[in-house]
């Protein structure tokens, strides 16, 4: 199955570009530059749609658009300090997001054009819906100047926490911090994957299976692939696989793009994106 990637990164320091490509089973190809929104945007489930922040004044706002910017309209008028990331519900009937007027998630209801926060989420961060929409992992910081650790909450606001700072070493490179965050739920439900310091680990929704699958150093373990710094993974609709970028990457520098099996197994290198830095969006290409 052939996926469409949106993406974005920075060419030059403080200047971020947007631009889209096709992932075959051969690599990547039709690379092209996205011209409508500077922070790329998150594709529908099905790929026929793409929600993003436009990020301009004036007309700043969320914008629902099809994968090449045509028909954009705007949803919500929005006054975060930064672009906003936004995620899709699995029937595609509503997006997420963090406001920066509460620091609460967000779910807005696109055909009841209806925003509601979702109670007890204030300081999330990265987020991911489960395949039955009726649940959301969340990063988020316990306190300004902590680390972040992983949620979970019912839509009314029920949470429960998912990962622990016990169960892992601080980052060097976030103050010597914990900071596990951009949680991804798998399309079966069984698995959520998330980073943590540059490497990539997968935990089951109720806490089982704890694993370590990447390390950005070298590996203690031989089950654990080295120099394999995980950013940004997205599960393929198959579950087959986890699409990651390489997060060592420089500003003006082209990036990998790499996918790993579920298992742990294997990774291989899709192709290079022309400048990293900044999160993707992965679906499958529109008939």
């Amino acid at each position: 199955m052939d996926l469409r990637i949106v993406f974005y990164g920075y060419p030059e320091i403080g200047l971020s570009r947007s631009g889209s490509a096709i992932i075959t089973q051969t690599g990547l190809s039709d690379m092209r530059d996205i011209t409508f929104t500077r922070a790329g945007g998150e594709l529908s489930p099905d790929g026929r749609l793409m929600a993003y922040d436009n990020c301009r004044i004036p007309n700043r706002g969320i914008y629902l658009a099809g994968p090449g910017g045509n028909k954009a309209r705007k949803l919500l008028a929005v006054n975060n300090q930064n672009c906003v990331n936004l995620r899709w519900s699995p029937d595609s009937t509503k997006l997420s997001y963090v406001s920066d007027a509460d620091h609460s998630l967000h779910i807005f209801d696109i055909a009841r054009r209806r925003d509601k926060a979702v109670p007890n989420t204030q300081l999330a961060g990265w987020h991911w819906w489960s395949p039955a929409g009726d649940r959301i992992v969340y990063s988020r910081r316990a306190s300004a100047g902590s680390g972040n650790l992983l949620y979970i909450t019912d839509l009314l606001g029920k949470s429960r926490q998912l990962t622990f700072a016990r169960d892992f070493a601080p980052c060097k490179s976030e103050d010597d911090l914990i900071d596990t965050r951009m949680p991804a739920w798998s399309p079966h439900g069984d698995k959520i994957a998330f980073t943590q310091c540059g490497a990539l680990f997968v935990i089951s929704p109720d806490a089982e299976g704890f694993r370590q699958l990447t390390a950005r150093e070298r590996a203690a373990s031989p089950d654990i692939l080295s120099f394999a710094a995980a950013d940004n993974p997205r599960w393929t609709p198959d579950g087959k696989w986890i699409v990651f970028s390489d997060g060592i990457a420089f500003v003006g520098a082209p990036v990998a793009l790499k996918k790993i099996s579920a298992d742990g197994a294997t990774v291989v290198e899709i192709g290079q994106l022309p400048y990293g830095g900044g999160s993707f969006s992965i679906a499958p290409v529109k008939k």
